[in-house]
C-alpha cells in the first residue's frame, strides 16, 4: 500500500556503538545448507527499485533487503545503529551529526560516505521523493555539511521532535544515481545484505546474499519474491511448499488455522501493525466537496458487520489517521455508527433527493453516482461491497473498479480517481502532515484527496515542532477530532495482520507495530530447520 505517512520519535539518543547492533555468531547456531532459499509473497509487483521513488508497501518490503537505513528500529521500535554508528542532536533540536560506520559499503564495493548522504538528502527534495520529501522539507541546505568522509552535519531550519526517525532512510551512491535522468535510472546499487539477482516483471524478484556485506551475513542466502494478487492462489502455493511466507486473509485463517494438516506445515503469526484501511474522497469532485455528504457516506458503511462477520472479530474500528494503540490517537473520538436514516437526512440537507423517482439521488440534474477504485484483494473487495450495499439503500450508485496494485497507485498518485480504497502505514511516532496538509498534493506529498483546511494546517504545523509529548498529543487529538468531523477519508478498520510461515523456517519473531519485517535484525535472523533446503 501506499506506504509511510511520516516519521518521528521524541527521544534524543546518545552516541551508540555499532557493536550494540551487530550480532555475533552463536556457537549454537545450526549449520545452514550451502544455499538456502525463502520464497515470499508480494501482494502486487513493484513499479520501481529506486529507493527514493518507492510508493507502495510491496516496494518497501523488497528494498528493505537491498538497503540498510542510516538508523534502524529494533524489535521494540527503538532507534539503533544502522549505517550510522551513532548520532548527536544539538540542544535546539536543529542539527544532527551522524557518524557513519567505516565498514559500510555499497554492493559495488565502494564506501558509503558522508557525501553520499548529503546527495541523498538533496535528491529527496529535488526529485522529489513522494515518500520522504515531507520529512526533510525544513532541511537547511547550506548548513548541511560534510565534516569528513564518515561524518555529516544535517541542519534544519525548524526543530521537529519527529526528525530523528527521518533518518531511517537509506543512502544512494552519488556516482551511480547522480548521472543522467534520476527518474529513469535503472541501477540497483544498495548497501544492504542482499543484491538483485534477477527480475522478471510480473513473475518474480530474486535477491541473493551479498558476499561483501559489511556486517554479519544473514542466514538465508536467497530470497525470492513472487507477486500473487489472489489470496486463494497464495494459500494453495503455501500448502504445496511453493511459498514460505505470506500475509493471508482473515477468512483463510479462520477456515484453516486449526486443521491438523495445515498446522503440520504452517504456523501463524498474528500482529497489529501500524496500518489502517480507508477510503479517500477526491475533494476536487463536486460530489464530495460537502462535509455533510462525506459524513453521510461514512454513516452508510456497516462497520460492525465488517468486523464481526467478514473479519471474524479480527479487526478494530479506526476513526482517524492514527492506529488505536498509538499515543496520538484520541480514544474519545467515537466511530460513526451505521445509520442509514441519519445518512439520508444529511444528504437531503445537502440538496440530494430522488426527484425523478429512479431510485438514485440527484441534484441540479446530476445523479449521485461514482466509481470506487480498489486494488486486487479480498479485504478491499469485501469492504467495498459492504459500502456499496449501504449506499444503494440511501439512493447512491457506487461502481467498484478493481485494478492491479501498480496501476491503482499510479491513478491515485495522479489524483485521477473519484474514490479509492487503500491502506496507510504509519510510523511509530506518527506525523500525518504529508497526508492532510494543504501544501502536500502529489508529487510533493501524499495528500491524494486534495484536503485543505486552515485549522488542520495550523495543527499539523504546530505538532511538527512541539517537543513536549503531552502537548503534541493534545494537538493531535484536536486534529483527530477535526478530521473525524470533516471526513476527508472514510476510515474503516484496522485489520489484524495474519502471517503464514512455513515450519521449515525458524527464529521468526514479530515486532509490535511492524510485524515480521522492517526492523533489525528481523528476517536477517531467520534460518532453516536443519535438513531443510
Amino acid at each position: 500500500m501506499i506506504g509511510r505517512a511520516a516519521r518521528s520519535v521524541s527521544l534524543i539518543f546518545l552516541l551508540s556503538l555499532v557493536a550494540g547492533c551487530d550480532r555475533e555468531p552463536s556457537a549454537t547456531t545450526p549449520q545452514q545448507p550451502e544455499r538456502s532459499r525463502v520464497i515470499r509473497r508480494l501482494d502486487a509487483d513493484v513499479n520501481t527499485l529506486n529507493y527514493l521513488l518507492q510508493t507502495s508497501e510491496d516496494e518497501r518490503q523488497v528494498l528493505a533487503y537491498l538497503y540498510d537505513p542510516l538508523i534502524a528500529l529494533d524489535q521494540n521500535l527503538e532507534p539503533v545503529p544502522g549505517i550510522a554508528t551513532g548520532w548527536e542532536v544539538s540542544d535546539d533540536g536543529r542539527t544532527y551529526t551522524l557518524h557513519l560506520d567505516p565498514r559500510a559499503t555499497f554492493s559495488d564495493g565502494t564506501p558509503v560516505t558522508a557525501s553520499d548522504v548529503r546527495f541523498t538528502l538533496l535528491k529527496i527534495l529535488d526529485a522529489p521523493s513522494p515518500q520522504f520529501a515531507s520529512w526533510f522539507e525544513h532541511l537547511n541546505r547550506s548548513a548541511t555539511k560534510v565534516l569528513d568522509a564518515r561524518t555529516i552535519q544535517v541542519a534544519f531550519t525548524t526543530p521537529r521532535p519527529a526528525q530523528l526517525l527521518a533518518f531511517t532512510i537509506s543512502v544512494l551512491p552519488e556516482r551511480v544515481y547522480g548521472q543522467g535522468d534520476f527518474a529513469t535510472n535503472a541501477a540497483v546499487v544498495g548497501n544492504g545484505p542482499y543484491v538483485l539477482g534477477r527480475r522478471t516483471r510480473g513473475q518474480s524478484i530474486l535477491l541473493t546474499r551479498r558476499p561483501s556485506y559489511w556486517r554479519e551475513a544473514p542466514q538465508i542466502t536467497d530470497v525470492l519474491f513472487r507477486p500473487i494478487a489472489e489470496d486463494a492462489v497464495a494459500w494453495n502455493a503455501l500448502l504445496r511448499g511453493e511459498l514460505d511466507v505470506a500475509r493471508i486473509s482473515n477468512d483463510l485463517w479462520w477456515r484453516e488455522h486449526e486443521k491438523p494438516e495445515v498446522v503440520a506445515k504452517l504456523r501463524f503469526v498474528d500482529t497489529w501493525q501500524l496500518s489502517y484501511n480507508c477510503i479517500a474522497w477526491n475533494l476536487d469532485d463536486p460530489l464530495f466537496r460537502d462535509a455533510r455528504v462525506r459524513r453521510a457516506l461514512a454513516l452508510s458503511f456497516d462497520r460492525p458487520s465488517v468486523i464481526g462477520t467478514l473479519l471474524h472479530g479480527q479487526a478494530r474500528p479506526v476513526t482517524g489517521p492514527f492506529t488505536p494503540d498509538q499515543w496520538a490517537n484520541d480514544p474519545t473520538v467515537e466511530p460513526l455508527p451505521f445509520d442509514l436514516e441519519q445518512a439520508a437526512a444529511l444528504l437531503a440537507a445537502a440538496g440530494w433527493r430522488d426527484r425523478d423517482g429512479d431510485g438514485t439521488l440527484d441534484r441540479a440534474g446530476t445523479p449521485f453516482s461514482f466509481t470506487l477504485l480498489i486494488p486486487v484483494g479480498t479485504v478491499a473487495r469485501d469492504q467495498a461491497q459492504v459500502l456499496q450495499a449501504g449506499l444503494r439503500q440511501v439512493g447512491i450508485r457506487m461502481e467498484i473498479s478493481t485494478m492491479d496494485a501498480a496501476a491503482f497507485f499510479d491513478r491515485v498518485l495522479r489524483r485521477n480517481f473519484q474514490a479509492a480504497f487503500f491502506s496507510w502505514v504509519n510510523e511509530p511516532d506518527p506525523d500525518p502532515y504529508a497526508l492532510f496538509h494543504s501544501t502536500q498534493l502529489p508529487p510533493a506529498g501524499l495528500n491524494v484527496g486534495g484536503y485543505a483546511n486552515s485549522d488542520a494546517d495550523r495543527l499539523l504545523d504546530a505538532a511538527r515542532v512541539e517537543r513536549d509529548r503531552g502537548h503534541r498529543a493534545a494537538l493531535y487529538h484536536e486534529l483527530h477530532a477535526l478530521l473525524a468531523h470533516d471526513q476527508p477519508y472514510l476510515w474503516t478498520v484496522q485489520v489484524a495482520t495474519k502471517w503464514a510461515v512455513s515450519r521449515r523456517i525458524e527464529n521468526v519473531r514479530a515486532s509490535k507495530g511492524l510485524g515480521l519485517f522492517l526492523w533489525y535484525p528481523g528476517p536477517y535472523d531467520w534460518r532453516l530447520v536443519v535438513g531443510a533446503k
